[in-house]
């Protein structure tokens, strides 16, 4: 029945056009409290019995609904801003707020007069004075509806609060100490001729707040809920003051349940309305969640995409190197062949070109590992075996003079099974450990990397270790955070997507104690995860 608003003031009834659905709901539900009251009006004077608790639980029903619809409301208007939501909250205050002197002075409730002072006439005019405050407030609300957004919104909250409690105050003493001031509507239980004069002044000033309310369009939603809510208060006030006889008839009980359903009618409506705000929001809050977590995976590849072009920048220079001396031995044996060839030696030829065959393998092999290793698209995780993965990752981590300084021993447990796992990810991870090793080791006079591989609690666990000088207890604490990096040009993110890898591989990457720098990762075993 809601829209969906686009901005913050676009989700409140006051700031929204009713629905079509919304206005044939307050037809209806007019239509119906309109059939009820011309079919009890007739009987309205009907004596049904004294029910005395029946006036506590109607009057503290009241008390708590219009109270919550009361707070509601001011919460809007903070919110908002709106001088027309405040009028209109402190008229449900005031509202809430009668009903307690109201309560104490019923003749014969708690006491044969009344409490608080109250005379035979107290009762009566507060009941009159109570009917008469809330369409003063919707008249007020009705005129400021395009007033100026209130500044300190808070401050005139406490403000509208205190004038509220005010003239509460000063309607039960006007109605206690003053009563013997005040016209005599009230003879014991029943009314005066006063009495129809002063209930037919209070319906007229109702309708009237009613008309000025319809009169001034566009209405939003709000405006057509108190419309209903108005009309059905006529209903209250006519059936309990005016077509009955006395108290304790059926226009008595009657009006008030339809007094009791007037002040219902929009604490409902704010409800449903916040529970579907709530709702929109936490639709709002899953999109938004989602949306951030497509976004980090999207970041997350580039940010591997990145890393592995910056380290294809380092290595160039490497791979140039390793390329030219197979292709150089390539010449030299071709060379060498066609010498062979005019010499008429053709059983040495063959040899030559098998030599030759052999170093475009070795080049091609190179450029293969280099580009798989580039390549961003992910593939699906399959069995491999440990020992290859790490060969091929540690042959083109350590391309290059400095690569070849450093000692390498790789010691793998007999019983390694194979892993599941997405190859060139993984190897990722090596490459980036094992040229953070090198680099780490430049300036050491023993320089000796140490990988190794066992089965441990059903997991394959792979260590790279250095003889490096290590790293420093602060940067230990915050090693996988992003952007956090020991070298001079480095960006700081190798380490953390290195974990997101392995973590997305199904293990966990960390940092064991030592004198350099040890890595630890696992990766699941294929039986294990086959099972």
């Amino acid at each position: 029945m809601r829209r969906a608003g686009t901005d913050e003031g676009n989700v409140f009834l006051s700031t929204v056009q009713p629905s079509s659905g919304e206005r044939w709901v307050a037809i209806l539900f007019t239509a119906m409290a309109s059939g009820i009251f011309l079919a009890i009006a007739p009987f309205a004077k009907l004596k049904v019995g004294e029910a005395w608790a029946f006036i506590p639980v109607y009057q503290s029903g009241l008390l708590v609904i219009d109270l919550i619809t009361a707070i509601i409301l001011f919460t809007q208007s903070v919110i908002l801003g709106s001088a027309a939501i405040l009028v209109l909250a402190g008229g449900y205050l005031f509202t809430a707020l009668m009903t307690v002197p109201h309560t104490l002075s019923f003749p014969r409730l708690f006491a044969p007069g009344g409490l608080i002072g109250a005379g035979p006439q107290t009762t009566a005019w507060l009941y009159i004075i109570w009917r008469l405050g809330f369409p003063i407030a919707l008249i007020v609300y009705t005129l400021l509806r395009d007033a100026v957004p209130m500044r300190r919104a808070g401050l005139a909250v406490l403000v509208t609060c205190a004038v509220v409690i005010v003239v509460v105050i000063g309607a039960t003493v006007l109605a206690t100490w003053g009563h013997v001031l005040l016209p005599a509507i009230m003879a014991g239980d029943s009314y005066t001729p006063l009495l129809p004069i002063a209930i037919s002044f209070v319906l007229t000033f109702n309708l009237a707040s009613a008309l000025v309310l319809w009169r001034q369009p566009p209405h939003s939603a709000l405006d057509v809920w108190l419309l209903v809510v108005m009309v059905t208060r006529l209903f209250d006030i006519a059936l309990a003051a005016l077509l009955n006889g006395s108290r304790f008839d059926l226009g008595f009980y009657a009006g008030r349940i339809f007094g009791l359903i007037a002040a219902s009618i929009l604490l409902v409506v704010l409800l449903v309305e916040t529970a579907a705000l709530y709702a929109r929001l936490a639709r709002s809050f899953e999109r938004e969640r989602h949306d951030r977590e497509r976004e980090l995976r999207e970041l997350q590849a580039e940010l591997i995409h990145v890393s592995r072009l910056s380290e294809l920048g380092q290595m160039v220079s490497a791979l140039a190197h390793e390329v030219n001396q197979p292709l150089a031995a390539v010449g030299s044996y071709v060379s060498g062949g066609l010498r062979l060839l005019h010499a008429g030696d053709l059983a040495k030829v063959g040899d030559a070109l098998e030599k030759a065959s052999g170093q475009v393998a070795r080049a091609s092999q190179t450029i293969q590992r280099l580009r798989q290793f580039v390549k961003k698209d992910e593939s699906d995780r399959s069995a491999e075996d440990v020992r290859e993965t790490i060969e091929e990752a540690a042959a083109l981590a350590l391309l290059g003079p400095e690569g070849r300084r450093v000692r390498l021993d790789m010691q793998f447990a007999a019983d390694t099974p194979l892993v599941l796992i997405d190859k060139v990810r993984v190897q990722q991870v090596l490459l980036n450990l094992i040229r953070n090793a090198v680099e780490a080791m430049h300036d050491c006079e023993r320089r000796e990397l140490t990988i190794r591989s066992l089965l441990k609690d059903g997991m394959v666990e792979i260590s790279v270790g250095d003889t490096g000088p290590g790293l420093s207890a602060d940067v230990r604490n915050r090693l996988f955070q992003p952007f956090v990096t020991t070298k001079a040009t480095g960006m700081g993110v190798g380490l953390s997507i290195c974990r997101s890898i392995v973590e997305a591989q199904g293990g966990r990457l960390w940092l064991a104690d030592g004198p350099g720098a040890a890595f630890h990762f696992t990766l699941p075993a294929a039986e294990t995860a086959g099972a």
